[in-house]
């Protein structure tokens, strides 16, 4: 599906992904929280994340 926007960049998707990358950040900071665990999948279109240990 992210085929058919050619090389542009989906904003809303960038903006989840980036947030999930910030609380992770704060989570290692701070060590008050467990962060993910191994991998994190972002299914934008069914607009489901998913965290599988590897």
């Amino acid at each position: 599906e992210l085929c058919r926007y050619g090389a542009s960049e989906l904003h809303s998707i960038s903006a989840f992904i980036g947030g999930c990358c910030a609380q992770e950040a704060i989570k290692l900071i701070t060590h008050q929280y467990t962060p993910v665990d191994n991998v994190l999948v972002y299914n934008g279109i069914r607009q489901s994340a998913n965290v599988f240990k590897l």
